[in-house]
């Protein structure tokens, strides 16, 4: 203790050496008196005592803590991996939780629309209840009738009435019917024309879930040469050309009206694209009754409304359906779509699609009542419209074109869809009637052994 407070050669420190030095003679002369041979014995065989016990009972405590303090250090690292990882795991679980919350509440929307569809219908099946009774029996005359000429009578009276009915139906009928109507009454430049194969539709593969809408066929993929995909590939090469200055990148394909086969056209067209080496996007922007997700057999959970929204990049939700072409399903559909297709998002991932692809198409809801085409519209280079004979009317028609004219739109034409051969006056198609009747035969004997969904 000394030795820590002075120096070797202090007065206390040499004091203090001076009696170990005589405490150590001391202890020799006593071991010497006990010890019978007078032999030194060296310190270190001498027993230590209480004190040396003390010290290992405090060494082996020590040691035990020590033991005990390195496992409890070693759980505690334990747990604090466990913890750590937890906590990274946390994101991914919060973005699973989102999203099934957003499922959950896009069934539940759906599961109550259904549901007031069906109270609706079980309300209009209980209103139709027959209220008809017999009064009495009817009774035989007597008197004797000429049956040949009450029947020629009846048949004479029959004709004149068939004959006024046709001409009122004629008269009432405002549906526009021929090409050449069409033509007149829009006026825009004819890109297309698609005709009805052997004047009826082609049977369907199946429907959309809970509507009677069949699914739109691929042509240029399913009847390569069938009168049908000739048509769309006259129209990819008359679209492609329609400008020499500049290169047209973004197409926005819609209709007047509903049930006018928009989404057929704009799968047909973006696949016969594909098929001249062309890069496409066929983007479903229809985010109110989608159905390409349908025609291509995708997924619609991650699509157009998940990018917008930034949920995820474009790159997860753009798949890969054919060589060149690639398709962005609509998405979970959001209960207001202009919001996000009117915003700067959307402007940007289309100013990024025209440069990642040499074409981008937008199958877009009908102009009927909605605003989606015409803002989709002031983004892309033009409007594509498709008009079905039999389906639009005048009116249906001038405002559509109204419509397209008071909003400033640019409209690059219009594809004549579904239209029946047999009923023009005038050839629109390069092929023969002759030929056209030996494609028709052949696609009728395909088509008829395509099973439905429903007999699968």
């Amino acid at each position: 203790v000394e030795q820590t407070r002075y120096r070797s050669g202090h007065p206390a420190i040499a004091n203090l050496e001076r009696k170990v030095d005589a405490l150590n003679a001391l202890l020799q002369e006593r071991i010497g008196q006990v010890v019978s041979n007078g032999g030194p014995v060296p310190t270190g065989n001498l027993q230590l005592g209480d004190l040396q016990q003390g010290l290992i009972s405090d060494l082996v405590r020590s040691e035990a803590e020590r033991v005990g303090l390195s496992e409890r250090l070693s759980s505690l690292s334990n747990a604090q991996s466990a913890y750590r990882a937890r906590a990274n795991a946390l994101p991914r679980l919060e973005e699973t939780q989102r999203e099934l919350e957003r499922r959950l509440k896009a069934a539940q929307t759906t599961y109550e629309v259904l549901l007031s569809r069906l109270q609706e219908v079980q309300v209009a099946e209980n209103q139709n209840i027959g209220n008809a009774r017999a009064l009495s029996s009817a009774i035989v005359s007597e008197r004797s009738s000429n049956r040949k000429m009450g029947l020629a009578l009846g048949g004479g009276v029959g004709i004149l009435l068939a004959v006024a009915a046709a001409f009122a139906a004629d008269l009432l009928d405002r549906s526009v019917k021929t090409l050449k109507e069409v033509k007149d009454l829009f006026g825009y430049t004819l890109l297309g024309v698609v005709p009805l194969l052997n004047g009826k539709p082609v049977r369907q593969r199946s429907h959309f879930e809970g509507t009677a809408h069949p699914i739109p066929r691929v042509y240029v993929r399913e009847l390569p040469f069938s009168s049908a995909a000739e048509a769309y590939q006259m129209l990819q090469a008359n679209l492609r050309f329609l400008r020499s200055d500049k290169e047209i990148k973004t197409v926005v394909v819609t209709s007047s009206v509903a049930q006018e086969g928009k989404s057929e056209v704009a799968a047909n067209l973006a696949a016969s694209m594909a098929q001249v080496g062309r890069r496409v996007l066929l983007v479903d922007a229809d985010m109110r009754y989608p159905v390409q997700h349908h025609v291509w057999d995708l997924v619609s959970t991650i699509g157009l409304s998940n990018v917008i929204v930034e949920q995820f990049v474009p790159d997860v939700a753009i798949q890969e359906v054919a060589p060149n072409l690639y398709a962005l399903p609509s998405g979970i559909i959001p209960p207001n779509p202009i919001a996000l297709l009117d915003s700067k998002r959307m402007a940007s991932l289309v100013e990024g699609f025209a440069r990642d692809y040499d074409l981008i198409i937008f199958d877009t809801p009908p102009l009927a009542g909605k605003a989606d085409a015409a803002i989709l519209g002031k983004m892309t280079d033009g409007i594509l419209l498709v008009v079905r004979p039999g389906i639009i009317d005048s009116a249906s028609a001038n405002a559509a074109k109204e419509f397209l004219k008071q909003s400033g739109q640019n409209v690059l034409g219009m594809v004549i869809n579904g239209v029946d051969v047999r009923s023009e006056p005038d050839s629109y198609f390069y092929h023969t009637r002759e030929r056209g009747k030996r494609n028709v035969a052949a696609l009728d004997t395909i088509t008829d052994s395509i099973p439905t969904e429903v007999e699968r």
